[in-house]
């Protein structure tokens, strides 16, 4: 990878980061999108929109509300994709999960510790604001977006790290390497699923849950 593909990789990593909460939200963050845009960014879009896809299988049983504590699945998918594209045939989705998923974690974390510093900021500029002091508002602003900039940084750059770390386990030297890819998919498909379910509820809704299912399987093994 070269250093200008690196520094956008960075660039993007940094955005989807912010599209989740901060700016522009435009569903960059979605990991269908934020991988395949990795991908692109380093040549392999393929690759990259197969990682997204299965990572995307995750992101279906977030729901980002409110002040609920959720995952950070769309930044998380920029690194996992490009530690994909250094592994070898047959493990590719095996290492993206194993960088994206818990990357994701502790990015839904970061996003939690900085909404309690931006609390703590409001808190100090209450009586600024109450008075109508616009640069306490732009003040404000411009601290959450670069304490989510650095958030989405830290993110990618952890991951391109584990991914060298990752690059030294041989993990696809072994004949069973293929499961941990198996895996991965196996738990993006159930957790979609338990949030198909659950957002479904019951009577016809859970029905015609079942009606689409079963055409999609239809679909996809017809002959």
């Amino acid at each position: 990878m070269t250093w200008l593909a690196l520094a956008l990789v960075m660039l993007w990593g940094t955005i989807v980061a912010m599209d989740l909460a901060s700016v522009p939200q435009g569903l960059l963050s979605r990991p269908l999108v934020a991988a395949t845009v990795a991908g692109a960014l380093v040549g392999e879009v393929e690759l990259g929109l197969l990682v997204g896809a299965v990572l995307e299988l995750y992101a279906l049983d977030v729901m980002p509300v409110g002040a609920s504590r959720y995952p950070d699945l769309g930044a998380a998918s920029v690194p996992a994709t490009i530690a994909a594209t250094q592994a070898p045939l047959g493990v590719e989705i095996g290492v993206a999960g194993l960088i994206g998923l818990p990357l994701a974690v502790a990015g839904g974390w970061g996003l939690h510790m900085i909404r309690r510093r931006s609390a703590v900021a409001i808190a100090h500029r209450r009586a600024r604001v109450a008075a109508g002091d616009a640069r306490a508002i732009w003040e404000l602003q411009r601290g959450g977006m670069l304490r989510d900039a650095a958030r989405g940084l830290a993110i990618t750059l952890t991951g391109l790290v584990a991914m060298l770390v990752v690059q030294r386990v041989p993990l696809w030297e072994r004949a069973d390497g293929w499961f941990l890819s198996a895996a991965v998919v196996a738990g993006g498909l159930a957790a979609a699923t338990a949030g198909a379910l659950r957002r479904s509820g019951a009577g016809a809704r859970r029905r015609w849950l079942g009606v689409g299912f079963a055409t999609g399987l239809i679909v996809v093994f017809w002959r």
